[in-house]
């Protein structure tokens, strides 16, 4: 009993309760069935006694006339016995009923005895005594009687037991339904899954789920109350203050993130917008509308860059703006500013500005190879021609040639890299502080060819999430990572787009079920993950029941993700270079990452960093408490990977 469940107990005590009820109403019932069958036996002897009796006492005790009526009386009742006695003790009369054949088993006489006593009546001829008449029925009728009713009693008392059973049954499938929902919601908070669940109607059951919702809501309130210190503490320090995009320095930092990941080849476009005449216009209108304009045309710029994978929307001061974006096509980029330039052409019409010329465009493509400096000036000439010809326009000026193919030309090439089993990955090492490698990180990429270069991950991730096949590729990564994992614990990256997929479940846990002894990080980014959230939280509770693991990866666009992560029970929180570049120097990110380590340790997870490219900025995000990390500054002689050597 020590070791049954509660609801184990609860089926136990239902038998039981049920058991006794039942038998313990048959047995009161036989009882007294046995009893009121002895009392009507006795009454009925008597009587039939008495009858007798007075019968042959008015024929004068004639023999033969007393002889007819007990034939008489034995032949129409049930009687075992009836003897008449003289007064001298002889028999006189006797009739007997030895050929009864009882109805009844055997072991009734035995269980329920009866007992009752013959009837005897004095028989009298004058004044004298003439004997005694004794009459005794068949009690084997009565047995037969008692065993037809113990036999209606039993089947009404199983009927009534079976409902009582089936109302009981019903009442404890409620009673472990709700207590199963307690116990998910326990077993989800030791997964790090923070969730509520509606309180039981059982009070000892609903006083437990109201205490464990209100730590939940506690912390979710803690959580979030820091997740919105830290995002005012990032915008202070990253966005500017009219406009809440990003600032120049996060352009820079962008830049040169790109230039220094691992295995990418990277190839991209730079939008460099001006607002025509802004210094003019805001002695014209006053300073309120022009923030108005400001306001409005960045936000126009920030949704376009939600639209592309990587991009990103800065101001760089007064009235320049940049939009960058990574492995985005010369093709697309023009339409991308044609778009723009239509949506700020309203801008009069909707009373934002008081002239027709609104804005002007340059566009230059860049590679991972270019500087910061050289792409602006190549921008700022575009924009400068820009300007130079008709209102609201946009002029390309390029100096590095980059080939990207048509969209069609993109889908070919993915589904068939895909279908043949193209794809590859380059591994790389996360390690801890002490040098200890905790995984390998693979980054998926094309192999060149004879006819094409080698395609980066951003790359196939780009073009694969705009042409909505984004599952293919993650699927390919999946299946090369569980063939050759050069050890026993990988992560793998996974675009949130994926889950939309109806297979993209089914199939990746076919491709884990077919490789055992390898445990998989899955690793998401942030961006458009609370688009496929209720996918996302059932993704990760079916990983983890396989023991594996999942991450999401910040870039510090919405930090307020990172409270919600609270119901999702991830593993691990990796925060993009953007967030890290330049950290040993730079006050404002170690205040960011000091609160984001503050958040994770209240989450129960761990905090990396990926990307590092200076060991100085290692070395600063060890001493602020960071888990592990990965990129060029982690990477020693011999293909050893450790960060020890590097704080010397």
């Amino acid at each position: 009993m020590t070791r049954l469940s509660l609801s184990q107990r609860l089926w136990i005590l239902l038998l039981l309760l049920v058991f006794l009820a039942l038998s313990t109403s048959l047995t009161a019932n036989l009882l007294g069935a046995r009893n009121y069958l002895e009392q009507q036996l006795t009454a009925q002897n008597a009587d039939t006694a008495n009858s007798l009796a007075l019968m042959i006492t008015q024929q004068q005790a004639d023999r033969a006339m007393a002889e007819t009526l007990i034939n008489a009386s034995f032949d129409q009742g049930h009687y075992r016995r009836i003897r008449w006695t003289g007064a001298d003790g002889s028999i006189l009369l006797e009739r007997n009923n030895l050929d009864s054949e009882p109805s009844a088993p055997a072991w009734l006489p035995q269980l329920l005895a009866l007992s009752p006593p013959p009837g005897q009546a004095n028989i009298s001829k004058g004044w004298l005594q003439a004997g005694t008449l004794e009459v005794q029925s068949d009690i084997a009728y009565a047995y037969a009687s008692l065993w037809r009713s113990m036999l209606y009693t039993v089947l009404g008392l199983l009927l009534a037991g079976l409902l009582t059973g089936l109302i009981g049954s019903l009442d404890i499938i409620r009673i472990r339904r709700q207590l199963d929902q307690v116990v998910e919601q326990a077993k989800a908070i030791s997964e790090r899954r923070f969730i509520r669940i509606q309180e039981p109607a059982i009070p000892e059951l609903s006083r437990v789920a109201q205490a464990m919702n209100q730590m939940v809501e506690r912390l979710q309130g803690y959580l979030h109350s820091l997740s919105n210190e830290i995002e005012t503490l990032h915008q202070a320090h990253d966005t500017d203050e009219v406009t809440g995009i990003a600032k120049r320095k996060q352009l820079e930092r962008a830049l040169d993130n790109l230039q220094n990941t691992e295995g990418e080849d990277l190839n991209g476009q730079l939008l460099l917008l001006r607002v025509a005449g802004l210094s003019e216009m805001n002695g014209r209108i006053g300073g309120q509308h022009t923030d108005n304009l400001l306001k409005r045309f960045a936000a126009e710029l920030a949704q376009a860059a939600t639209c592309h994978q990587g991009a990103l929307a800065v101001r760089l001061r007064g009235a320049d703006f940049a939009l960058l974006c990574p492995e985005l096509s010369s093709s697309d980029a023009d339409t991308l500013a044609r778009t723009l330039l239509q949506q700020y052409a309203r801008y009069p019409q909707m009373g934002l500005c008081d002239q027709q010329e609104v804005a002007h465009i340059g566009i230059t493509s860049f590679n991972g190879k270019d500087k910061l400096s050289d792409i602006l000036s190549q921008t700022s000439q575009a924009l400068a021609q820009a300007v130079a010809q008709a209102p609201n326009s946009f002029c390309r000026l390029d100096h590095t040639v980059v080939h990207i193919h048509s969209e069609q030309n993109w889908r070919k090439a993915i589904e068939q890299a895909c279908r043949q089993r193209l794809l590859r990955l380059d591994w790389y090492p996360v390690v801890d502080a002490t040098g200890g490698v905790l995984w390998q990180e693979g980054m998926l990429y094309l192999p060149a060819s004879e006819s094409a270069a080698k395609v980066s991950a951003l790359r196939l991730l780009s073009h694969s999430l705009r042409l909505g096949i984004s599952q293919q590729p993650d699927l390919a990564a999946l299946e090369q990572g569980l063939q050759h994992a050069p050890s026993s614990c990988i992560a793998i990256n996974v675009s949130p787009a994926s889950l939309a997929h109806p297979d993209f479940n089914t199939q990746v846990h076919h491709l884990l079920n077919k490789t055992q002894g390898i445990r998989v990080n899955f690793e998401f980014h942030e961006m458009a993950l609370l688009a496929h959230w209720p996918a996302f939280l059932a993704f990760s509770h079916g990983m983890q029941q396989k023991g594996h693991r999942l991450g999401v990866e910040i870039i510090g666009h919405d930090l307020s993700l990172v409270a919600k992560l609270a119901e999702a029970g991830i593993s691990y929180l990796e925060l993009d270079g953007v967030l890290t570049h330049g950290i040993h120097q730079d006050q404002g990110q170690q205040a960011v990452v000091k609160g984001l380590l503050q958040m994770t340790t209240l989450m129960g997870i761990n905090l990396l960093a990926k990307g590092i490219s200076d060991p100085a900025d290692a070395r600063k995000l060890i001493e602020l408490g960071i888990y592990g990390m990965t990129g060029p500054a982690v990477k020693l002689h011999n293909d050893e990977y450790s960060l020890s050597s590097q704080r010397s």
